[in-house]
């Protein structure tokens, strides 16, 4: 029986045509390089199953087998409305992956926004919820129904801001210190009159961002005064665009932070209601890192959703392995892209 090719630097840069310094940077995380290129590079490492000497090591340093003995499986537990959320639909491609390459299944479990707490018994077996390893809990479920589900006695990681006091391990993407450098780099290029607009009442997620706006304008040295923004925002397409113009016509903001995964069409036909263009009469930045064909050089921190996911899964492999020990909070931080949407006023 032949031996499988072992993957190597070598092996890689072929495949890509590349060097294999050029490799070895990419998977380093080291400059020099396109992130087109760097994607590739990445792409096909985990294609192929290549991991460095460093990860590696961390993943013999958390006790996490490349491949289990035993199949475990999990369950991503969702709300019926995943379909209008694309970060929690590339959260659960991070988590998928990484789980089948080290050999475990993960599916999705749904939760009516609706369901009564009488019937939340029936509903967890119908899932399979007492057969899974583990549970991965995401922003979208309603604190009532997420405080039940925290209350269960297996593992879990919690896919957001964790509440007070939470037993559970939480891995979430970085929104405060992604809003704070959207306001930085808003400030930096000129700009004053900043309009937020993004609903702080649907996750806690959404709350820690508003909070870290009014931290970063604060040591901007800029007032901040919740009538002047939007951040109890209608469902309604129409009363929200109302409420928007009126914002604007009485704001006059320069700059515009989005803080929600709203379509960009909204925005954008508010913004002609009311005459404006970007970026020469107004500058957007997005927090939702998306990408959007609509505009694709839309500037936005990047949100590393997927790569959450990642983590998420060498965190509940290694909570299994550590049971005893200490519940911690991850957040991961990523860089910010500097796109054509915000106007230098100085």
């Amino acid at each position: 029986m032949p031996r499988k090719k072992k993957v190597t630097l070598s092996l890689l840069a072929k495949q890509l045509g590349l060097s294999v310094y050029t490799v070895s940077k990419a998977l380093r995380g080291l400059p020099g390089m396109s992130e087109e290129t760097r994607k590739e590079v990445l792409q096909l490492a985990h294609q192929l199953g290549y991991l460095t000497k460093d990860q590696e090591n961390s993943l013999i340093y958390e006790g996490i087998p490349r491949l289990s003995v035993k199949q475990r499986r999990f369950l991503v537990i969702t709300s019926s409305d995943i379909s209008s959320s694309p970060s929690i639909q590339l959260l659960f491609q991070g988590l998928k992956e990484r789980m089948f390459e080290l050999g475990h299944k993960i599916d999705l479990a749904f939760m009516p926004d609706s369901l009564p707490a009488q019937s939340f018994p029936s509903w967890m077996e119908l899932e399979g919820l007492p057969y899974a390893d583990g549970l991965f809990i995401t922003a979208l479920i309603p604190r009532p129904l997420e405080a039940l589900l925290l209350e269960l006695k297996m593992p879990k990681i919690l896919l957001n801001f964790p509440p007070v006091g939470a037993k559970v391990d939480s891995v979430i993407w970085d929104v405060h210190d992604a809003t704070r450098q959207s306001v930085h780099y808003l400030t930096k290029n000129g700009h004053r009159d900043l309009l937020y607009f993004g609903d702080v009442d649907r996750t806690r997620g959404y709350k820690q961002r508003w909070l870290a706006f009014v931290e970063a304008m604060k040591q901007e040295g800029l007032p901040v005064r919740e009538e002047d923004h939007l951040i109890h925002m209608p469902d309604n397409q129409v009363e929200w665009v109302d409420t928007f113009k009126r914002h604007m016509e009485r704001m006059k903001p320069t700059a515009l932070l989005c803080a929600t995964e709203m379509s960009l069409a909204w925005i954008y036909y508010a913004l002609s209601e009311t005459g404006y263009q970007v970026p020469q009469d107004v500058s957007l930045i997005r927090l939702d890192h998306v990408h959007s064909s609509f505009i694709p050089g839309i500037t936005h921190p990047v949100l590393l959703m997927k790569e959450t996911g990642y983590r998420a899964a060498d965190r509940m492999l290694w909570r299994l392995a550590n049971a005893h020990l200490p519940y911690e909070h991850i957040r991961l931080q990523g860089p910010f892209f500097e796109g054509d949407t915000v106007k230098k006023l100085i």
